[in-house]
């Protein structure tokens, strides 16, 4: 009998965690594209393409400033004539912080924005991780071996991974932030273009 309670009682904190787990575990929530890991977002902006393109490069020159203990934080290219750069990211995805546990990745990724009349696209792709590099070199990861719904999440698709999942997690709510950092940053300028 107090196996059943105890089960009963379980039940609502099981199904918590589910629901906050949704977006994690919901199918191509990280999506696989001929193999390959790419986060793209479609960003309308009512402005023309030489105008996008120039704010779109303001953005990125702030962000991938280049950083030093972050070397390959930076500007790749860029492409006037296509409407096209690229940068490298470089940073740490932190797990926990706690008083004397540190628990956090080095997180590298390519960002590629391609710039038209009224919208722009960004990718996320070639997402790579070096956990615990502290020990012994650590171990690498790429995002195609490590954070897909085939890596990450369980088979009936109601857990994460204990490890890989919380790089996916991560990895979902960088890239969004990234996504929302630049969108709000357009919408600014083309607010003050609309205002002129």
């Amino acid at each position: 009998m107090k196996k059943i309670l105890l089960m009963l009682l379980m039940l609502p904190l099981i199904s918590m965690a589910q629901v906050k787990d949704a977006k994690y575990l919901a199918k191509n929530a990280v999506p696989v594209e001929n193999g390959r890991v790419i986060f793209t977002h479609e960003f309308e902006v009512p402005m023309n393409v030489g105008d996008i393109y120039v704010a779109v490069q303001e953005w990125m020159n702030e962000q991938f400033a280049p950083v030093e203990e972050m070397p390959n934080h930076k500007m790749i290219s860029t492409n006037k004539e296509a409407y096209e750069m690229t940068a490298g990211g470089e940073e740490w995805l932190v797990f926990t912080n706690k008083f004397l546990s540190l628990d956090r990745t080095r997180l590298y990724y390519k960002l590629k924005l391609t710039c038209y009349d009224k919208k722009f696209v960004a990718n996320i792709y070639d997402i790579r991780y070096w956990y615990e590099e502290e020990r012994e070199g650590g171990v690498k990861y790429s995002a195609e071996e490590w954070i897909t719904d085939e890596w990450a999440v369980n088979k009936k698709g109601t857990k994460l991974a204990k490890k890989s999942g919380k790089f996916r997690r991560k990895t979902i709510d960088r890239v969004e932030e990234i996504f929302t950092n630049l969108e709000t940053f357009i919408n600014r300028k083309a607010i003050k273009n609309i205002m002129k």
